[in-house]
Formats: C-alpha cells, sequence, structure tokens
C-alpha cells in the first residue's frame, strides 16, 4: 500500500508526458501540412481555397465539433453514471483528448479512462464490462450506418453512388460484423462459465466481453434517451465535414459525405499520432470516389475538417485533464465499485 500514491504519481506523470508529446506531434504535423501547401506546386490551389473558406461554415464546424464532444460526455455519463456528473465529464473529455492524438479506434482513451477508474478503486471486471460496453455503442453507430446507408444508396433511394463496391460491400461488411459480434459474445459467455473453477485474466475479458455486449443490447431495448449521446458524438463529426465541404461552396450531399467518412475513417484504427496522414488520405479518396470534386477542394476541406476534430476535443480534453490530475487516487463511492 505505500507503494501506491507514488505509482500513481509516476504513472500519471507517465500520462501527462504522452499526451503532451503527441499534442506537439500534432502541431508538428499540421506545421508539415502548411508546409506542403505553400511549398508543393499541385497543393497551392488547395492552399487558395482554405483562405478563401466562408468564415460562417467554419465557425458552425467548430460548433458541430463542440456537440459532438457534448455528444460522447452525455454517453458516458450513462455508462459510467455512478461516478457522477463532474468526474464523468472531465474524464470523457480527458478521453477524446487522448483519442484526438493517438490512433488506434479510440483504445487510447479506453486505456486512460480505465487507469484513472482503477487508481480510484473501481474493480476491474467492473472497468472492463464497461469499457466494452462504450466501445460497442460508440462501434454500433458507426458500423449501424455503413449498412442502413450504403444499401438505400446501392438501390439508389438517396443520391450517391451506386457501385457496389463502395456501397454493398462496406453495407455487406457492417452486417457481419454486427452478427460476428454478437456471436462473439456468446461465445465468450459460453466460454467463461466454462472456466468458472479460478478468476484470471481469461476469464475477465470473456466476461467483459459477454457481459458488455449484452448491456448494451439491453440499453438499446430500454431506449433510454442518453444512447442519442452515441448517435450525436457520430453525427455531429459527419457534419463538421459536411460543413467544411460547404464552407468552398462544393458540398456534396449528407449522404456521399457520411458513406465516405465511415469508409474513410477506418484508417484511424492504424496505430499512428491521430491516424496522421492515413485518415487524411482515406477520407480524400473515398471523397473522390464518391464523386466529389474537384480535387482541390476536397483536400483543402478535410485539411479544415482535420484542424477542426482533432484541437477542438484536444485542447478541451487536455484541460479536462490537468483538472482530473487533482483527483487521481480519490476513491470514488463504493456503489461503483460494486
Amino acid at each position: 500500500m505505500p507503494q501506491a500514491v507514488p505509482d500513481s504519481a509516476d504513472v500519471m506523470a507517465a500520462q501527462s508526458r504522452t499526451l503532451r508529446n503527441s499534442t506537439i506531434s500534432l502541431a508538428v504535423f499540421f506545421a508539415l501540412v502548411v508546409a506542403l501547401l505553400f511549398g508543393v506546386p499541385s497543393l497551392r490551389a488547395a492552399r487558395e481555397h482554405i483562405s478563401d473558406a466562408n468564415v460562417y461554415w467554419v465557425l458552425a464546424a467548430a460548433v458541430l465539433e463542440v456537440l459532438s464532444c457534448v455528444g460522447y460526455v452525455v454517453l458516458f455519463g450513462l455508462v459510467f453514471g455512478r461516478l457522477g456528473p463532474s468526474l464523468s465529464s472531465r474524464l470523457s473529455l480527458s478521453e477524446l483528448a487522448v483519442n484526438s492524438v493517438v490512433s488506434v479506434s479510440g483504445l487510447a482513451g479506453i486505456a486512460l479512462g480505465a487507469w484513472v477508474l482503477r487508481s480510484k478503486g473501481v474493480s476491474v471486471e467492473r472497468i472492463a464490462k464497461r469499457s466494452v460496453l462504450i466501445f460497442v455503442l460508440t462501434s454500433a453507430v458507426n458500423v449501424g450506418a455503413v449498412a442502413l446507408i450504403g444499401v438505400p444508396m446501392w438501390l439508389g433511394f438517396i443520391p450517391g453512388s451506386r457501385n457496389p463496391l463502395l456501397t454493398l460491400l462496406p453495407a455487406a461488411a457492417a452486417l457481419a460484423t454486427i452478427l460476428g459480434t454478437l456471436a462473439l459474445a456468446a461465445w465468450a459467455r459460453r466460454a467463461s462459465e466454462a472456466l468458472t473453477v479460478r478468476r484470471n485474466r481469461v476469464t475477465v475479458a470473456l466476461t467483459a466481453v459477454s457481459g458488455g455486449v449484452e448491456d448494451a443490447l439491453g440499453m438499446i431495448r430500454a431506449h433510454d434517451w442518453r444512447l442519442l449521446g452515441s448517435i450525436a458524438y457520430w453525427l455531429f463529426d459527419n457534419l463538421v465535414l459536411f460543413a467544411c465541404l460547404a464552407a468552398f461552396g462544393h458540398a456534396p450531399s449528407f449522404w456521399v459525405v457520411a458513406m465516405a467518412y465511415l469508409v474513410g475513417m477506418l484508417a484511424n484504427s492504424i496505430p499512428v499520432p491521430g491516424g496522421f496522414i492515413a485518415v487524411e488520405g482515406g477520407l480524400v479518396g473515398m471523397l473522390l470516389l464518391f464523386g466529389a470534386r474537384p480535387g482541390s477542394v476536397v483536400i483543402a476541406a478535410v485539411v479544415l475538417y482535420r484542424a477542426i476534430s482533432l484541437w477542438i476535443p484536444a485542447v478541451i480534453g487536455s484541460l479536462a485533464f490537468v483538472s482530473l490530475r487533482r483527483d487521481i487516487g480519490k476513491p470514488v463511492a463504493p456503489v461503483v465499485s460494486g
């Protein structure tokens, strides 16, 4: 026990350094982007478009990104509601800051949240189960939207591409992902029941997967209004990209932007800070494949979108992280770890 406080302080310092260094990397990345826009002749058209962006659409994009962050805070409050509104809000915003500067599909933020909760006495089992739950709820909206948009677009019911490789194939993959997740949860429950002889990391992981998915289904059936936070988190971020395209007067339909966003953002699973280059390339490539033109406007819009979608959560979340540091190691109410 005497070592607990120094260990927590050391880990907190390491988390702070990681966030600081990643934020510096974010600044360096955008400095390089600016240098490329000014230095590469073929990109100068995109630079000129950025300077011509409609200020009102840019401000609207910034407000939409803040609303996306609020959506995540609401969802986090549903999943970890017993933490109390103050701690829940600061921890969720801190997760967003980490996710903005460290990629891997939001897992870095979940890892930060897990460490903070463990330092406050929350049980490993509850942390694992709730982390799976929030990951499933946020991912379900992304995956479900691919299917709900891809099939009608392929059929011609909504504007966009009729290319099955861009619409039907992602929709089929999304459906397979949903079915696979349900099958995995069922298998994990059976496997955890067969390993109840002794508690170890394997049984904790299996129980977290099965329990997290089952809790997600239960929350969806219960129609808790806070589930709208998951939709808002996804929807408003999509609208940020739409607003950035509209800022240059060349926005395609929302459905095209949403489908390009959903498929292009798969590059965010690549483990590099902020998904640099991979995400930008994925978004530009998908928008072009879906017919967005001209290319220089698409590049300018994506650069603007990435600046807003990374820096706003990073700044707000970093401030929340600084405030959160004072509470590390202080136990939460006993009911939370039950």
